[in-house]
């Protein structure tokens, strides 16, 4: 530590971004998500920034360019942030101007909303966030929200917001529950769920965390439109630094 009590540079932990694909349920490429996470010493290697991300299971599809239409495919870009942080103005300036500049490359930006639910937030920051996520919706920005699982509580919050247009679940987590639970009603339960919620409200869901076959065999089995996790493409690092 330096004499003011924090940490010195160099003991800082490293911050790197990774690139992820999501794929649509046809294996073509849909999106690219970037987040940030931390890291106590710096990785050997990074790709660069210009770098494609790697895909195993969607190799094939990625061959010939010709075969899908550039405004269908990989025309969005995923920023993963805290609900928390979009109390803030400065911040929402700054992504609607990030996200008029990806419209002007065919992109649209998507705002992926991890950690805790807004509602879980403080009071005082709630009105705030709420304004900057219909701030971002009226210039075109779309919004995700993370999920651990997809219980019918959470669920009918979601309808009833109507902020959101995707929702992103952690299979893993997802499997856990399925198993923990024992019901084989509950499975149908929540299947009909997703596919009311999706044709009322117009959301998306997206299969996340999918590691393994028997994770893509359960996302497979719902009404997920999306997929992303390592078994399909593993996360690329792109850039480190201390933060």
């Amino acid at each position: 530590m330096n004499a003011t009590g924090g940490i010195s540079p160099a003991n800082a932990p490293y911050r790197y971004l990774t690139r992820q694909l999501i794929l649509s349920r046809d294996d073509r490429p849909f999106a690219s998500e970037i987040r940030t996470t931390p890291h106590l010493s710096a990785p050997s290697s990074w790709t660069s920034l210009a770098a494609q991300p790697r895909v195993r299971r969607a190799s094939a599809s990625l061959k010939d360019p010709r075969s899908h239409t550039p405004k269908k495919y990989l025309n969005r870009t995923l920023l993963c942030l805290s609900e928390p942080s979009l109390a803030s103005f400065t911040l929402a300036d700054e992504l609607i101007r990030s996200g008029d500049n990806l419209r002007d490359l065919g992109h649209t930006l998507v705002v992926s909303l991890e950690e805790q639910p807004f509602w879980e937030v403080d009071s005082k920051y709630k009105k705030n966030i709420t304004h900057n996520m219909y701030r971002l919706k009226d210039h075109g920005i779309e919004i995700a929200l993370g999920s651990d699982t997809l219980q019918r509580d959470t669920l009918t919050r979601f309808s009833t917001l109507n902020l959101f247009n995707y929702i992103k679940v952690s299979v893993s987590s997802l499997d856990q529950c399925l198993k923990l639970n024992g019901n084989p009603e509950f499975f149908n339960r929540l299947h009909d769920r997703m596919v009311t919620l999706s044709h009322n409200n117009k959301i998306s869901f997206i299969a996340d965390r999918v590691e393994h076959i028997e994770s893509h065999t359960l996302a497979r089995a719902l009404p997920f439109d999306y997929f992303q996790g390592s078994y399909y493409s593993p996360a690329d690092h792109l850039l480190t630094e201390h933060w």
